[in-house]
């Protein structure tokens, strides 16, 4: 019997629900998501054979030898400049002026206080070497006469500071001041490049420096295009020993006698060929050291890409010698062939892989 005014199927409705969920379960298991592997994005480096002679190419730009900026080591007023900007000059070419006329007053002045000083020490010197004047006043004298000269002497400087001359064959890269200028002592006032060599300065690599630091450059030679379209030979000059922080790539200076009726000034793009030699020439594959993983008595191998299967595998390899971050092996790869060059400890054998591709 039923409590009095609720009604029977209010009662049976969980069980209808229930009974509905237990003929949905009991039915196909619903389809699961497939689980797809994520490879690891490596950087994969390809080996290349270790030929006697390799050339590479590079862009350069042409630079001066130096650049420096000129000042004036005295302060005063700016009255005349000689710097037509984009202009070779010879060394003692006078560039600038100042107004003199205050330096050549000092020089007079310092120079009757030098004279009065003089006449003073021959009277005392006098007196002296009659035993009328005592020694401490001689001595005086003495020191007066000194001071006198070195201001003499600098005023002198002072005056010749006024006039500012090239110390060099230069090009005008920049003028800096113009006439009526008042300007205080090292004060920039013109900058100039020294074009007696022309430089081409080149970016590296630190793979292709480090393979080839002991090698011998056989030749090289700079091809600018546009207007001038020719190919010059060059010698090389310096590198950097440290690399730069952003491009991790060295410095590397060639340089030239300047071309005769051609002016190549600095700031032209060019490209550079050099052709190295390898001292120490040994058959087989160059391999960056970094990817090659030691097994222990002297056993090696490194990890090599499959680009079928875009994965990697382990491959013994007969190291023949090593020269700086790279390797010679005489077996175990080819030309052409593809190995982990960065974090090989954490490879394992068929992993699948993504080539790193820097942005």
């Amino acid at each position: 019997m039923h409590p009095v005014g609720i009604p029977v199927k209010l009662f049976q409705l969980p069980f209808v629900m229930l009974s509905m969920v237990l003929v949905a379960c009991s039915g196909d298991e619903a389809p699961t998501a497939t689980h797809v592997a994520t490879p690891k994005v490596v950087q994969l480096s390809p080996v290349t054979l270790a030929n006697e002679q390799q050339s590479y190419q590079f862009p350069a730009t042409v630079k001066p030898v130096k650049t420096v900026k000129l000042n004036f080591e005295v302060s005063g007023r700016l009255n005349f400049t000689d710097m037509i900007q984009g202009t070779t000059i010879k060394k003692g070419h006078l560039l600038a002026t100042m107004d003199s006329a205050p330096f050549e007053r000092r020089v007079r002045e310092n120079f009757a206080r030098h004279k009065q000083a003089r006449l003073e020490l021959d009277r005392l010197l006098s007196l002296y070497e009659k035993k009328l004047a005592a020694k401490r006043d001689l001595d005086n004298a003495e020191t007066q006469f000194e001071i006198t000269l070195v201001d003499l002497e600098n005023s002198r400087q002072d005056l010749s500071d006024s006039k500012l001359e090239a110390p060099f064959d230069a090009l005008i890269s920049e003028r800096l001041l113009e006439n009526d200028s008042y300007i205080s002592a090292g004060t920039a006032v013109v900058t100039l490049q020294d074009v007696s060599k022309v430089r081409f300065e080149l970016n590296v690599s630190e793979r292709i420096l480090s393979a080839n630091i002991s090698n011998e450059i056989i030749s090289a030679q700079a091809f600018i295009n546009g207007a001038i379209n020719k190919t010059f030979d060059i010698h090389y000059i310096e590198h950097t020993t440290e690399p730069d922080p952003v491009t991790q790539t060295y410095k590397v200076l060639f340089e030239m006698d300047p071309p005769e009726g051609i002016r190549l000034t600095p700031g032209l793009r060019a490209y550079v060929e050099v052709n190295v030699q390898n001292k120490h020439h040994e058959a087989g594959i160059v391999v960056p050291l970094n990817a090659i993983v030691p097994l222990g008595e002297q056993r090696f191998s490194v990890w090599k890409y499959q680009p079928e299967s875009k994965t990697v595998t382990a491959a013994a390899i007969d190291v023949a010698t090593i020269s700086g971050n790279f390797a010679i092996v005489r077996a175990g790869l080819e030309e052409g062939d593809e190995v982990v060059s960065a974090g090989v400890s954490q490879m394992n054998e068929g992993l699948l892989v993504q080539r790193y591709v820097a942005e």
